[in-house]
């Protein structure tokens, strides 16, 4: 026993840091989401195992930790992308912990700091379930680890370490690159002179910026036809956060007003205040003054970046989101366990001086005791707030049992036939995807969403005309118009987007609106004008607006003019190459017709195809492709 307890005292930091990650991991996988919520992180777990891009920034380091627990043969696949985050989230603990010793160089007071961070409702939240909020957190937790080992050691080692961890905060969350100056110039101050020598400037920077590198799979992969980035500009726009055209992804800054700002600032604080409590932010303000008493650059600039990432989140969006506290908390946290560090030096130097003034009546065993115990009760009660915490925050947290979104696609797939047509307008569509990809496969369903070009009437009345069975989930309002449905399963209100879901299979089908497209003259000659006609019939009881009309005329035929033997005299506007035809009084009446006659002029000799559709409640409307024979 006693060469246990000695092997235990010698490598006590191992078996304490060997704790704090198997706590929260055990914690977080008891807790973790088997399935998928809906939202972002759907999207993410479809994209994931396609190597597919995500937004910007592209998150590479994120994207290819994804590819590589997808293919780990352990449970489902929406399990293993859940395990990321469970992984990530206990390392996190496991460098914060490692860090905040480094300052206290006290295990109790760094054992309870840490996990208090770890069981708040923000960080558990994403430490259960696919969020690329742990990996954030993670790079956070290793850069705060390794300026803790530079300040003790300022060596050239420590620094390049320190190089490493910084460049990482490059690769993942916008967020780190407004909060990275604080902890670069943090870097910078607590040895200045060891920049004198070029060649360890030069290599600091060197490995500043080679995480950087793996953006290249940004490129790559869209070079591949999984992402649109084709262009440097288009990269650079990307990875810093925005789209394509270079506006801003998700959020905007400059357009936030100094009321708006408070507001939002005061509901961040609100989430703060909740996360920790009362008691914690207090020993949180202590701390953070015992800190700055005892190394002041480190909380000065730990502080600041606490104040970075306040301040480019309430210019970014005018809502408070709770992810966006999670720097924040994990920084508070490395102040509390300074405020518990200080709570046993004040019992301490009050024990000592209570000892010495009744040393005479005290033995010395007694005294070592006494000091012994005066170190020992307060920790075991610091164990209280992460206890309590880990206690209170379970049910809240725990999302073990399958959200009913999920249930809901589930049974979905599971009552259409095989060989099925789906189509889906809802927020709820990267859970069908997924679904239908990774877990119904066998079923051979193919799905449409809202944002294809397939997603038309037309295509859905043909593939019934075919003996395909047809199903429809969202704005069904619509479809009851055009359509006779046949409910499908049970329906599900869905409260984080106020969705009421109801899947129906089509039973008839007419659309009520039908084209017909045709050239006016017998023969189309080269260089000689004709006309083509389009008519748009109604076939409702009811009046419709029709929003627009697009008319795709291929390279070879000359758009001419509008001719007047139709209903519409307005020449067309030009968009994405084709002629569009956009008013607010283009009506039909019930069972009545609309007449578009256009003239063209044959620039080429050969066949050529004419593609025409109208728009209509949100719904496209295909005529038959046309195809004439220029002479």
């Amino acid at each position: 026993m006693r060469k246990i307890y000695s092997f235990f005292l010698k490598n006590k930091l191992l078996f304490v840091s060997i704790l704090c990650a198997l706590i929260p991991f055990i914690v977080y996988v008891l807790t973790l989401e088997r399935k998928l919520v809906g939202g972002d992180t759907s999207s993410y777990a479809y994209e994931l195992p396609k190597m597919m891009l995500l937004p910007p920034t592209g998150y590479p380091i994120f994207s290819m930790i994804g590819k590589i627990f997808s293919l780990i043969p352990i449970g489902e696949l929406a399990f293993r992308l859940n395990m990321i985050s469970a992984v990530f989230g206990s390392l996190t603990i496991l460098f914060l912990f490692l860090g905040i010793y480094n300052i206290t160089k006290n295990i109790a007071s760094s054992f309870c700091a840490s996990l208090c961070f770890a069981f708040t409702v923000p960080y558990w939240h994403v430490a259960n379930r696919l969020e690329f909020d742990t990996l954030n957190s993670f790079i956070i937790a290793l850069l705060i680890f390794a300026i803790t080992v530079y300040m003790n050691n300022p060596s050239i080692k420590n620094l390049y370490f320190c190089s490493i961890a910084l460049g990482l905060m490059l690769t993942n969350h916008p967020i780190a690159f407004f909060i990275m100056p604080a902890f670069l110039i943090l870097i910078i101050l607590i040895k200045p002179k060891i920049f004198k020598r070029l060649k360890t400037t030069i290599n600091s920077i060197l490995l500043f910026i080679s995480p950087v590198i793996t953006y290249s799979y940004v490129y790559i992969r869209s070079k591949q036809g999984f992402g649109p980035i084709n262009t440097l500009k288009k990269l650079f726009y990307y990875v810093t956060g925005r789209t394509l055209e270079g506006e801003v992804f998700g959020g905007s800054f400059g357009d936030k007003t100094l009321k708006g700002i408070f507001i939002v600032i005061k509901d961040y604080l609100k989430i703060i205040y909740n996360a920790y409590g009362p008691l914690l932010i207090i020993i949180c303000i202590a701390g953070f003054i015992f800190l700055l008493y005892r190394n002041w650059k480190f909380g000065v600039f730990t502080f600041l970046a606490i104040v970075f990432n306040l301040i480019i989140t309430t210019q970014y969006l005018d809502w408070a989101v709770e992810n966006y506290t999670l720097n924040i908390l994990l920084i508070m946290a490395v102040y509390i366990g300074c405020g518990f560090k200080l709570i046993l030096l004040f019992i301490g130097n009050v024990a000592t001086r209570i000892i010495k003034k009744k040393s005479f009546a005290i033995k010395k065993p007694e005294k070592s005791k006494a000091l012994l115990l005066s170190i020992i009760l307060p920790s075991i009660l610091f164990l209280a707030f992460p206890s309590w915490m880990l206690v209170k925050n379970y049910d809240e947290c725990n999302q073990k049992e399958p959200e009913g979104i999920y249930l809901f696609w589930n049974e979905a797939f599971e009552n259409m036939e095989e060989g099925s047509r789906l189509y889906v307008f809802s927020p709820s569509t990267n859970i069908a995807m997924f679904v239908n990809e990774f877990e119904k496969k066998e079923k051979n369903i193919i799905l449409t969403d809202i944002n294809s070009d397939k997603f038309s009437v037309q295509e859905m009345v043909e593939n019934f005309n075919a003996g395909i069975p047809v199903y429809i989930m969202g704005k069904v309002g619509f479809f009851k118009n055009i359509f006779t449905l046949e409910e499908v399963g049970a329906p599900y209100h869905w409260e984080r987007f106020n969705e009421d879901l109801q899947l129906y299979k089509v039973i008839k089908a007419e659309p009520i609106v039908k084209i017909e497209a045709q050239v006016a003259e017998p023969e189309v000659s080269f260089g000689k004008k004709s006309t083509l006609r389009f008519i748009i019939q109604n076939n409702s009881n009811k009046r419709i607006k029709i929003d627009s009309m697009e008319l795709e005329l291929p390279k070879g035929l000359k758009f001419n003019s509008v001719s007047k033997e139709g209903d519409i005299k307005e020449n067309p506007g030009i968009s994405r190459g084709m002629y569009m035809w956009v008013r607010d009084d283009y009506y039909v009446d019930a069972e009545d017709k609309l007449i578009l006659s256009v003239r063209f002029i044959p620039e080429r000799v050969g066949e050529f195809t004419i593609k025409f559709r109208v728009t209509t409640n949100d719904m496209y409307f295909d005529s038959k492709d046309l195809l004439i024979e220029v002479k």
